[in-house]
C-alpha cells in the first residue's frame, strides 16, 4: 500500500523545519506539501473567508515538490483535501515548527491548528515543534527523523476519530534527548507586555514584546516540563472542547435557576407536577 501525507506548516512553504520533514517522509509515502506562502505564526485557526486566496507551484529539478497558498494554515489544508488532492491523504503532518508548541500556545499555534484541521476531516494528524526559539539554532535533523519515525507508527496504529497528536522535541544533541513521554498540555503561558511604539496617523501604537515563559507548576507529565528534561512530549489533543464532566450538574442548575425565571417552569421541589422544556 502506498500511503499518502499531506505536509503544512504556518512558519511557510520556504521554512528549513518543513523542507526537513518533507526530505524526512517522502521515502515512506507519496507526500504533497502545500504551506503558507509566507510566515504565519500564532494565527490560530483562523481560515479566509473574504479574501482570495492564490496558489504558486514550488519546483526542485524542474518538478513540482509544493505549493505556496495565500492563506492560512487551516486554508493549506481545506485547499489540499478538498481542491488539490486526488485522494485524501492517510496522514497530515504540520511543522516541523521552529519554537515549541506547549501550554496555553496551543491555542495560538498556527501548527497545531493546521493538525486540528486534518483531524476535523477525520484524518490522524500531527502537530510537529522543535524547542528552538530565537537565537538559538535549530537542529531539524533528529527532530524530522523522528517524525518520520512517529509518522510511520501512526500510519500502521492509527488514531481515534477526533484526536490529534501534538509533539514537542528538546532542541539538543541527539545523544542528550533522555526518551519520550505522553503527556499533557501545561499551564504555561508567555507573559503579555505591550509596549508603546509611539504614533501611527496620530493614534497610540503598541505592540506586544512579551517573550518571557511562565512556566508551569511542577507536574512531572505537563508538556513544558518534560522538554525541559530533555525528554520528547507527545500529548493527545481533541477539538471537542466541551467540559463533558460539568454537563449533568449544570443541566440541574440551569433548570431551577435559570429555565424556571424565563420560562415560568417551577423549580423542583415547589411543584412535584413541574415540567421541563423537553417534558412538553
Amino acid at each position: 500500500m502506498t500511503y499518502r501525507i499531506l505536509i503544512s506548516n504556518d512558519d511557510g512553504i520556504d521554512a528549513p523545519g518543513l523542507i526537513a520533514l518533507y526530505e524526512a517522509v517522502f521515502s515512506i509515502a507519496e507526500v504533497t506539501v502545500v504551506a503558507p506562502a509566507s510566515e504565519r505564526s500564532a494565527i490560530g485557526h483562523a481560515i479566509s473567508v473574504y479574501s482570495d486566496l492564490t496558489l504558486v507551484e514550488r519546483t526542485r529539478n524542474g518538478k513540482i515538490w509544493g505549493y505556496g497558498l495565500d492563506g492560512t494554515p487551516a486554508d493549506c489544508v481545506k485547499f489540499a483535501i478538498t481542491r488539490l488532492m486526488k485522494d485524501s491523504p492517510h496522514l497530515v503532518l504540520s511543522g516541523i515548527n521552529r519554537g515549541e508548541n506547549i501550554g496555553n500556545s496551543i491555542l495560538y499555534s498556527g501548527t497545531v491548528a493546521a493538525a486540528i484541521e486534518g483531524a476535523m476531516y477525520g484524518i490522524p494528524s500531527i502537530a510537529l515543534s522543535l524547542a528552538a526559539l530565537a537565537p538559538k539554532i535549530p537542529r531539524f535533523d533528529y527532530a524530522a527523523r523522528f517524525s518520520s519515525r512517529l509518522a510511520l507508527s501512526v500510519l500502521t496504529k492509527g488514531l481515534p476519530k477526533g484526536v490529534l497528536l501534538n509533539v514537542n522535541i528538546p532542541n539538543v544533541p541527539e545523544n542528550e534527548i533522555r526518551g519520550v513521554v505522553v503527556s499533557r498540555q501545561g499551564k504555561s503561558m508567555f507573559e503579555d507586555l505591550f509596549q508603546h511604539q509611539g504614533e501611527k496617523n496620530g493614534i497610540p501604537a503598541f505592540r506586544n514584546v512579551g517573550n518571557k515563559l511562565l512556566n508551569s507548576s511542577e507536574e512531572k507529565d505537563y508538556d513544558d516540563i518534560v522538554l525541559q528534561e530533555n525528554k520528547i512530549s507527545i500529548t493527545p489533543l481533541q477539538y471537542d472542547l466541551t467540559h463533558h464532566e460539568i454537563l449533568p450538574e449544570m443541566d440541574r442548575w440551569i433548570r431551577q435557576e435559570v429555565e424556571s425565571e424565563l420560562f415560568g417552569v417551577e423549580k423542583p421541589g415547589q411543584n412535584p407536577n413541574s415540567q421541563s422544556i423537553e417534558d412538553r
